[in-house]
């Protein structure tokens, strides 16, 4: 491997402190990808644990790299509107191609070894058809969710819609965690 590339990588992978999520919304508080990363991350590590006090077997070490890796290329493409990129079934599909392109680029920088475990891991991370895939799409519906209810707190009352669709969302993921979790959190009423 030539001298300098994971240099490359690092310097590219800081940039998720400086991508911020929600661009196109008035915020209080900003939150960069990376802090989104680290709750994704976290709460992943939640709602496994969960999953396994309910009986469920759960591979974290799987879930925990993809909830890590899962919006790194966004380090070079930046975060792309929720509407915007789940809008039209075409056009999602088209960047889902184009992020991965960017995301092989970027992981092209790390040992061969690492490649193609981290590939998959961002490609198929949120496959529906496994447990860690249901996880790890909830773990990013709920920081997002997290994210609203904090910024709703705040007093900004254009999230209620945010809060709204999300909750809608997450009540789809059929998973007893994410039930769980839907129960102890102090939602706005409706």
């Amino acid at each position: 491997m030539p001298k300098g590339k994971i240099n490359a990588f690092l310097l590219h992978e800081r940039n998720l402190g400086k991508v911020i999520r929600f661009s196109a919304k008035t915020r209080i508080k900003d939150e960069s990808v990376a802090e989104h990363s680290f709750h994704v991350a976290l709460y992943s590590m939640l709602l496994a644990d969960l999953e396994e006090k309910f009986g469920n077997k759960v591979d974290k070490e799987k879930l925990l790299k993809a909830s890590l890796l899962h919006d790194l290329e966004e380090c070079m493409t930046d975060d792309i509107i929720f509407d915007f990129k789940h809008g039209d079934k075409k056009l999602s599909k088209e960047i889902k191609r184009m992020g991965l392109l960017f995301y092989e680029k970027l992981i092209g920088n790390l040992p061969d070894h690492m490649t193609k475990e981290y590939i998959d891991l961002w490609s198929n991370g949120k496959n529906p058809r496994t447990i860690e895939g249901k996880i790890l799409h909830a773990s990013d519906r709920l920081e997002a969710l997290m994210y609203s209810l904090e910024e709703f707190q705040l007093g900004n009352k254009q999230f209620k819609q945010v809060i709204d669709i999300v909750v809608k969302d997450l009540k789809t993921i059929k998973l007893k965690s994410v039930d769980y979790f839907l129960k102890e959190l102090s939602l706005p009423k409706s």
